[in-house]
């Protein structure tokens, strides 16, 4: 696991006899005098870049030219809306990226020999699991045009050239044939001639025999409550009985109509009422929502617009007792680790 601090106290701990940085901007380093909300699509720009190469960090509170540590200059940074920000630049581009940020603190003394400590900001965007991460909507003032692909050259975030896209797609499609060879050897040591494929994204059921037959969702729901059923590739077949594969997003909870009427009646939370009626802290609340996918469902969720430039997240009581019933939490308010390997990170060291 990277220790994340330890490295950008390497990279600003390396200064000339004259106060400068011997680190140079690069495929992996990126410095920025200061933060500014209103500049995150040219941030998300380059953690988009940053995501299909190799991952980086974008390190604030250092002057460019010359490459000197001259510290944030306010509390802009540390008074990040994490959950904005990710909304913004997932909003920019998809699927979301993970990423971390953090602040520290650097001592450094004068030509006095007095101790200056500088306020340093960071955000740490990983290499992305599935590439490429694609722009699905425009930003005239970067230059970003929707279904834009950036990759990290040096130390620019430039269009994606033929070589390093063309590598991309070679080792996505080797990922997926290692994975239906994986497949097909599980198959063949259990024995299971006589595999059944139930798709439950596109209601359909694909036979041994060439056969495909359409299903009702509904009914499906219910069979699975009661079948043995294998998900997510896990055969764990027992001698002489029936199992049923399933493949697509399985929802076993009672299939549930979307509510209609006045959204603040059939929507009455909002997140930080969600989190407090669960008793768990709203970044918790936020995680476990990304988890379920609970925003792609009316019955869970619904963008409400309040003005001509704000939304506000609403909630209903089936979300509620849906995360109730569905706990995934260790003891008193934390999360199980098995989410937090999962979700993005969202919470800055301070």
């Amino acid at each position: 696991m990277i220790n994340h601090e330890e490295y950008v106290r390497g990279v600003l701990n390396s200064r000339n006899p004259n106060g400068t940085l011997k680190s140079r901007e690069s495929n992996t380093v990126e410095f920025k005098e200061s933060f500014n909300k209103a500049n995150t699509p040219k941030y998300a720009k380059t953690m988009a870049a940053y995501s299909n190469n190799r991952g980086g960090y974008i390190i604030f509170g250092v002057k460019d030219n010359p490459r000197s540590i001259v510290g944030l200059k306010n509390s802009n940074f540390e008074n990040l809306n994490q959950e904005q920000f990710s909304e913004a630049i997932n909003s920019l581009f998809a699927p979301a990226m993970d990423w971390e940020c953090g602040t520290l603190t650097i001592d450094i003394p004068n030509v006095d020999g007095e101790v200056i400590s500088y306020r340093i900001g960071w955000i740490y965007t990983s290499k992305a699991e599935y590439k490429p991460i694609i722009a699905q909507k425009s930003n005239d003032t970067e230059k970003i045009a929707s279904g834009d692909v950036f990759y990290r050259y040096r130390a620019r975030s430039e269009k994606i050239k033929f070589a390093e896209m063309n590598r991309i797609i070679e080792k996505r499609m080797a990922k997926e044939r290692e994975g239906l060879l994986k497949l097909f050897e599980v198959i063949r040591d259990n024995n299971t001639a006589n595999l059944g494929i139930v798709n439950y994204s596109n209601g359909k059921i694909t036979t041994p025999y060439g056969v495909d037959v359409t299903f009702d969702r509904k009914l499906v729901t219910q069979v699975l409550k009661k079948a043995k059923y294998i998900k997510e590739g896990s055969f764990r077949e027992t001698e002489g009985i029936p199992v049923i594969k399933v493949t697509g997003n399985i929802d076993l909870a009672e299939e549930v109509p979307v509510p209609e009427g006045n959204p603040d009646e059939t929507h009455p939370y909002i997140q930080k009422q969600l989190a407090e009626k669960l008793g768990i802290t709203t970044q918790d609340l936020y995680a476990l929502i990304w988890y379920y996918k609970m925003k792609e469902a009316k019955k869970y969720h619904l963008e409400i617009t309040v003005s001509k430039t704000g939304k506000t997240h609403k909630f209903s009581a089936f979300a509620l007792q849906f995360l109730k019933e569905n706990r995934l939490f260790c003891k008193g308010n934390e999360m199980n680790p098995s989410i937090d390997k999962t979700v993005p990170s969202l919470r800055a060291d301070s």
